[in-house]
């Protein structure tokens, strides 16, 4: 591939990355989330009812030897199919729709992956570098709405950055999983110098992210990327400088905003946030430049002055020294603190754990291990408990910790991968989630070649490998995070780390060409698979009836995807029909929001409101009493019910019945409190004077 094609190619995969970041964004709206999963879905459809005419997928189907990246594909196949069915059982099925949806999403990226890496399996540097590119611009508008707040964060409220995610530690793992990436383009030996010195400034925007992002895990994440990258990769000597210098420059940008109180309190009025504005702006440009000086002249430095064999293997040997020697006297230095080592771990492992451990905000908040997650892993572990073979329904943790949480903190997922599927999809989805995990590493390590090639010089170390191994890496980046962060819900990161995990799964190891023989002879073998996509033979009858079935089954999802969409806004007609007095419109739309989705209560609600401008009280109050044996699990059908009991038909005692439904489901909810509060004062007998 020419460089002006892998260019494009890399600059169409990053701008697909940030479509889909600022279009499905922390995938809270339903209508943003819903168009980013169609359009995949309709894409990776039409790549393969493509490969279906054309033949493609007879070969790979028919092939004498498995063929590398199926057994994942055909595991993730598995649990999204597990996810479907579990809205049967389902506590919330409109919201295991939703989850099922996602899915299909994801499983369109890992599919069009999957294609790529059995169709061109030298196309890793473009990957890489399009992920890059794509996660770099996401970190870069982050940082950006900073510093124009009026015009770009005017709503923001909190003190981490979280644009365009919505979703601090989200955005985090976006830049941690690009860690690995910007220290592989910086120390490329084929890349110009102006190339790698642009790793230097993406890689400091990406430091200054997750330290303003106050992601702890996002910052471990990145620190074992690269520590890992250090590990496997013989370029130690020229990845020390790609990561020294842009940390450097980040360090004091971060400490400075961090020690400020736009980037480390809440509710920081518009004001405060713009006196720091422009000064943050002004070092965040002025790190940038310098770390791109340093990268430009340390490439330089290493064209016109070659370091010999000798001086490389002691900096290497130094290098190691230091790398070992800084966890150890971090160790030490706790070791005689007053504390000790073990009473400092052990409240380290309390705090970690603990339901009651506060956080702290600012540049303390990296230092420190405290965590609310514990409480939500324990939830987890309760309604695994209650459901232990296949959970209470995908996505319905939500509903389901309900009556386990003793707080009136809300929480929408178990912050963390595993355990949400402990919960929402029991032992079955959790064995399944360990073999796909499994089937990937083990893929991982075949590509890699490991086992084969257990040592190598920096000089056999090309840049095609090196792209394999900072995707590998990516990939645990984000599956660490993962496991301790809400992050698998959030579309942007998890369709790059698709992306790399599939292509690493189904590229497998490279033939090696005989002995003697030239180098080209691979590139011939990539181009002649690649022009294998392309036949010039008329396709047969029953190719064109199988891309038919798979165009027809991709537009059923895209429209299943769809539903829940189309049903929401016919849901918003029926109240502006109501506000707006076209009782007969509404009617219509009531039916139809309804129709297309019977599994929401949210149809329901309007058509009591619809009903009750008709001024049918008895008829609407039937739509409530529908919702409720619909979602008897939902504390928002009983407290519908019971708002409607005490406002409009004044029944204070069933009221109170149907607010006893409400506390059975949620025991903590502070709008049934409320709404107690005012039922007992509904019932108490009036006194004359």
């Amino acid at each position: 591939m020419s460089g002006y094609r892998a260019a494009a190619s890399s600059a169409a995969v990053g701008a697909a990355l940030a479509a889909v970041a600022f279009g499905a964004g922390g995938a809270t709206q339903l209508g943003r989330t819903a168009a980013v999963e169609i359009v995949l879905v309709l894409g990776a459809g039409a790549i393969v009812a493509w490969l279906a005419l054309h033949g493609r997928l007879d070969r790979l189907l028919d092939a004498p030897t498995p063929v590398p990246g199926m057994g994942v594909l055909g595991l993730f196949g598995a649990f999204v199919a597990l996810t479907a069915l579990s809205a049967a059982w389902s506590l919330s099925p409109d919201a295991t729709l939703q989850e099922t949806s996602r899915m299909l999403a994801y499983l369109a990226v890992l599919v069009l992956a999957v294609v790529a890496g059995c169709g061109a399996p030298s196309a890793g540097p473009v990957l890489a570098c399009g992920l890059l590119a794509g996660g770099v611009t996401i970190c870069t508008w982050a940082l950006v709405t900073r510093v124009f707040p009026d015009t770009l964060a005017e709503l923001v409220l909190g003190s981490r950055l979280e644009a365009p995610l919505g979703y601090s530690n989200a955005l985090g793992g976006m830049a941690a999983m690009c860690v690995p990436l910007a220290i592989w383009l910086g120390s490329r030996r084929d890349a110009s110098r102006l190339t790698t010195g642009l790793a230097y400034p993406a890689l400091t925007v990406l430091l200054l992210t997750i330290a303003l992002t106050q992601s702890r895990g996002a910052l471990t994440a990145a620190v074992l990327a690269a520590g890992l990258w250090l590990v496997f990769a013989p370029l130690r000597l020229r990845s020390t400088p790609v990561i020294a210098l842009p940390a450097a420059c980040a360090a004091p940008v971060a400490g400075w905003a961090l020690s400020k109180a736009a980037f480390t309190e809440e509710l920081v009025p518009l004001s405060g946030r713009e006196a720091v504005a422009s000064d943050f702006g002004l070092m965040l440009v002025a790190a940038c430049a310098v770390s791109l000086a340093g990268g430009l002249l340390v490439g330089h430095a290493a064209i016109g002055h070659p370091l010999s064999l000798g001086v490389r293997r002691r900096a290497g040997v130094a290098i190691a020294v230091v790398a070992c020697l800084l966890p150890l006297a971090g160790l030490t230095s706790v070791a005689m603190s007053d504390r000790g080592l073990g009473p400092t771990v052990s409240d380290g492992v309390r705090n970690l754990t603990g339901e009651q451990a506060s956080v702290p905000g600012g540049a303390a908040r990296l230092r420190s291990v405290s965590s609310a997650r514990g409480q939500y892993w324990r939830q987890a572990v309760r309604v695994f408990a209650d459901e232990p073979l296949v959970g209470t329904g995908a996505n319905t943790f939500t509903l389901a910790r309900l009556p386990f949480r003793e707080e009136p903190n809300q929480a929408d997922h178990a912050h963390g991968f595993f355990a949400q599927t402990l919960a929402d999809l029991g032992l079955a989805g959790a064995l399944l989630a360990f073999a796909l995990f499994g089937a990937w590493l083990f893929a991982a390590v075949r590509t890699l070649e490991l086992r084969r090639q257990p040592r190598e010089s920096p000089e056999g170390w090309s840049t095609e490998r090196g792209a394999v191994t900072v995707l590998v890496l990516s990939v645990v980046a984000f599956g660490f995070q993962s496991a301790i962060d809400w992050t698998w819900f959030i579309p942007a990161p998890a369709v790059a780390a698709l992306a790399a995990a599939g292509f690493v799964a189904a590229r497998g190891p490279r033939p090696r060409a005989p002995d003697g023989a030239p180098s080209a002879a691979l590139s011939v073998t990539a181009r002649d698979r690649l022009r294998a996509l392309w036949p010039a033979t008329r396709p047969p009858v029953s190719r064109l009836v199988a891309s038919s079935a798979v165009l027809l089954a991709t537009v059923v999802c895209a429209w299943a995807t769809w539903q829940p969409e189309a049903s929401a806004r016919a849901t918003d007609r029926v109240y502006a029909g109501i506000e707006e007095g076209d009782l007969a419109a509404a009617s219509r739309d009531a039916d139809e929001a309804r129709r297309l989705n019977p599994y929401s209560p949210d149809p329901l609600y309007a058509k009591s409101a619809l009903l009750a401008a008709q001024e049918r009280p008895i008829a609407a109050y039937r739509a409530l009493e529908q919702a409720v044996l619909e979602h008897p699990r939902d504390p928002g059908t009983w407290l519908a019910l019971a708002r409607f009991e005490l406002d409009t038909l004044d029944l204070p005692d069933r009221a109170q019945r149907s607010i006893t439904g409400a506390f059975t489901a949620d025991p903590y909810s502070p709008i049934a409190v409320d709404l107690a509060h005012r039922a007992s004062a509904a019932q108490a007998p009036l006194t004359g004077p």
